[in-house]
């Protein structure tokens, strides 16, 4: 954990760091994040994290603080933590708060708080193996395109996961369609096609998720969006799974309890990986270099 983070205008210890009881992420989860990727000390698509930052937080009623300051947070922040070298990445996090305030009604809030913290990228995960979950999306609940702080059912889904042995997973919404992942986008590739939940079913839309459909379009390879069910992938060639830190990985094994179907799909001894997928993947770190180095 790196030392330093930026809280309402300052970098501070991070241990230091303290946000008022009265906050509205205290005291209602009222908050949007976002969780981004950076290299020598530039963020990739910086402008669409903060696109998104901004459409979640002008939904909840709050005014967004001016997005020179949060660029200057994020600077200040990767700087302070020594993590602007080239090369280095780094995960970058930044949450804004609806503000602090007494009476629950979001115009009640007042001086939303600005907090940056920044991590030396993690190692690369592992393949890794996905379970359904009973936890279900609701595909109209509200600000469905943010990312708010009411993470609880990704942490709830994610915990009955790894309970069950695998290390992530897949959600269903109400009417029994693929979602996403706990903390990931998901696509399935099959027959040199790749599909991927449409927005209107739930999912949040990803940054990376948008980069990968923009990558694939670029090779050459169709891209569709629709309604998946459990049945589309069990002649699936791979399941990806795309997260602006971990980029695009390859799933292990697909696991669903009866009733659900396929039971269990395996794909942890292919030898080798579809030659599609590593395109895939270089083609998307081409983008990242384009975008953080000078």
């Amino acid at each position: 954990m790196s030392g330093y983070a930026w809280v309402d205008g300052a970098v501070i210890p991070r241990d230091e760091a303290r946000i008022s009881i009265d906050d509205f992420a205290v005291r209602y989860g009222v908050a949007c994040f976002e969780t981004m990727l950076a290299r020598g000390g530039r963020v990739f698509r910086l402008s669409a994290h903060l696109d998104r930052l901004e459409d979640g937080l002008r939904a909840m009623g709050v005014e967004a603080p001016d997005r020179a300051i949060l660029e200057r947070a994020v600077d200040e922040t990767l700087a302070a933590n020594g993590l602007t070298a080239p090369q280095i990445g780094a995960s970058v996090r930044l949450t804004v708060t609806a503000g602090s305030g007494h009476i629950p009604a979001l115009n009640a809030a007042a001086a939303p708080s600005v907090i940056v913290t920044t991590d030396p990228l993690p190692p690369l995960p592992a393949p890794p193996r996905l379970r359904v979950v009973s936890t279900r999306i609701d595909a109209h609940r509200p600000l469905r395109g943010a990312k708010t702080s009411q993470f609880l059912p990704y942490l709830l889904a994610r915990a009955e996961g790894r309970a069950a042995g695998a290390d992530d997973a897949v959600l269903l919404n109400h009417d029994g369609a693929i979602v996403e992942a706990a903390t990931a986008n998901l696509f399935v590739l099959r027959d040199g096609t790749l599909h991927t939940p449409t927005l209107d079913d739930g999912p949040l839309p990803g940054v990376t998720r948008a980069a990968l459909i923009e990558v694939a379009r670029s090779l050459d390879v169709p891209v569709v969006e629709r309604t998946i069910g459990l049945d589309d992938v069990a002649q699936a060639e791979a399941i990806l799974l795309t997260s602006s830190i971990a980029g695009i990985v390859s799933a292990a094994s697909l696991v669903a309890a009866p009733p659900e179907a396929p039971s269990h799909l395996d794909w942890s001894t292919r030898d080798p990986e579809p030659p599609l997928i590593s395109r895939l993947v270089e083609g998307y770190e081409s983008l990242i270099r384009d975008s953080c180095e000078p």
